[in-house]
């Protein structure tokens, strides 16, 4: 969906009353959160979007070169979801989830036009972050082209590399080389 013509010139014969406000949409496997920036639930695109207050943040977003997959990550400060934290111990609950963010512009306190698009991913990482002066869980999420990376039959694990190079054992090592720190320059 674009914006219109009529929406289009509303925001700009109103340019010094045009804000935007972002949206979060999470997903994890027992229940999706709908989020928007301020005090007060939404009600867009067919959802309402419940307030998230100030206690998420969202880093800028970054442009990555061609075809680089560069991550968006996310803050859940004050009030982290009672599922946000129960994930921490259950990672099935939230590997591989969507989350999306979104841009909305209002005009004189209402909505114009569609919700804008701004990142759209996969939750890759949730880690609790501990200083001495703050604490927040951080959500990682990778865009689609992150998967570009993996290996197409599974992990590289000497089954699969078997599947892909009959012959091949290079990962049969694999699993003695977990923890392993390799210093120096390697030499053939």
């Amino acid at each position: 969906m674009a914006f219109t013509l009529a929406q289009v010139e509303l925001l700009d014969a109103n340019r010094e009353l045009v804000e935007c406000r972002r949206l979060f949409y999470v997903s994890f496997t027992s229940q999706t959160y709908r989020l928007i920036e301020g005090n007060v639930p939404e009600a867009l695109g067919g959802f309402t979007w419940l307030p998230a207050h100030d206690w998420v943040q969202a880093a800028a977003l970054q442009s990555g070169g061609p075809l680089e997959a560069v991550p968006a990550v996310y803050r859940i400060t004050k009030n982290p979801l009672t599922l946000l934290l129960a994930a921490l111990d259950n990672r099935a609950e939230w590997w591989g989830r969507p989350i999306q963010q979104f841009l909305q512009l209002y005009s004189n306190g209402a909505a114009v036009g569609p919700m804008v698009s701004m990142h759209r991913g996969k939750i890759r990482d949730v880690k609790k972050v501990q200083t001495a002066t703050a604490e927040y869980l951080e959500i990682r999420a990778e865009s689609p082209l992150d998967m570009r990376n993996m290996t197409p039959l599974g992990e590289y694990t000497d089954r699969d590399q078997q599947r892909r190079s009959a012959g091949d054992r290079g990962c049969a090592f694999a699993p003695s080389q977990v923890g392993k720190v390799i210093t120096g320059w390697l030499r053939s």
